[in-house]
């Protein structure tokens, strides 16, 4: 009678001979992990498998929330031994230091923004070479927004158009951004164009006067808190139109003197055209310039003439 148990004897050893090889199978009970910087987390994986003198577990990390990024190795245990690699190698530890026993969750302290990422648990025991060997976690360590940094994109000129730009090189979840006036004058922000992005942490100012000077402020917060950053704008006439300006001036001032110097130079000409001019008056007897010393002798030569004369007719009188 025993042949006819042979079939359900042989099912059974086929039976437990599949088992032992299909045994393995790696799970997580958190898949998504999430933790405040500072915190400690526990990242889960349990595994069933007969463990053999073979048997290894490996850790690896991939940063970031990309999922094609490259993933190292952190963690490896084998023969008894652990050993911790990369830059988180003095946060993590097992939680079962000989993590033989179906429990190999690792726990990392005092995390860091950095440790964000995607994480894996590979169980390796040969000959348990199918089923699920490998559990995957996300973990997520958000961080309060850092002091953002507020720049203006654009030139502040009259008539121009300009973005105001506030980001924070950390914070996770994403911060939200807010842009306000610190002390603003209601009547004359009534007409103002302002565009707000709180995600991209922008305000876009259309077509500036005057009036969008000021000190404007950015607020950067999530549910872990809030930072804030202060921007001073003050709007100027452009370079271009200083020169413009610069230039009219300078002709204006050219043409005034122009004025100044012709209307000078026209009063002196008739203040000179108001004086008499004083001639020679022509008379009869009057000497020709050049000839007075040629008078005065002939005047002379005709006085001694006379004078002789005279004295001749005397002489000739007394002898009579």
């Amino acid at each position: 009678m025993l042949w006819k148990h042979i079939p359900f004897i042989c099912l059974l050893l086929l039976t437990l001979y599949f088992d032992a090889i299909q045994a393995i199978s790696v799970t997580t009970d958190q898949p998504n992990v999430v933790v405040n910087v500072g915190n400690n987390a526990t990242l889960d994986c349990t595994y069933r498998t007969y463990v053999e003198s073979m048997f290894s577990l490996e850790w690896r990390f991939a940063p970031g929330p990309r999922a094609d990024a490259k993933a190292e190795k952190i963690l490896y245990y084998a023969d008894g031994k652990t050993y911790r690699l990369g830059p988180q190698a003095n946060r993590i530890q097992l939680v079962d230091p000989k993590p033989i026993n179906g429990d190999a969750s690792i726990r990392i302290e005092n995390t860091r923004s950095s440790d964000t990422g995607r994480y894996s648990c590979d169980i390796n025991n040969p000959p348990d070479f199918t089923g699920p060997s490998e559990a995957f976690i996300n973990l997520i360590v958000r961080v309060p927004p850092s002091i953002p940094e507020c720049v203006v994109i654009g030139k502040p000129y009259i008539g121009n158009n300009v973005t105001l730009l506030c980001k924070s090189a950390e914070g996770r979840p994403m911060p939200q951004y807010i842009w306000s006036e610190v002390n603003p004058d209601s009547v004359k922000s009534s007409s103002r164009v302002m565009k707000q992005d709180s995600n991209k942490g922008s305000l876009f100012l259309r077509n500036l006067t005057m009036e969008h000077s000021g000190t404007y402020e950015c607020v950067a917060s999530n549910v872990l808190g809030e930072q804030s950053c202060h921007l001073v704008l003050t709007v100027t006439v452009s370079n271009e139109a200083g020169v413009i300006v610069g230039a009219v001036i300078g002709t204006l001032v050219g043409l005034i003197l122009i004025a100044v110097v012709a209307y000078h130079l026209l009063h002196q000409r008739k203040k000179n055209s108001k004086v008499p001019v004083t001639g020679y008056e022509l008379r009869e007897d009057a000497v020709a310039p050049g000839k007075e010393a040629n008078s005065n002798l002939l005047a002379s030569s005709v006085h001694s003439r006379e004078t002789n004369s005279n004295s001749m007719n005397s002489k000739y009188n007394i002898v009579v």
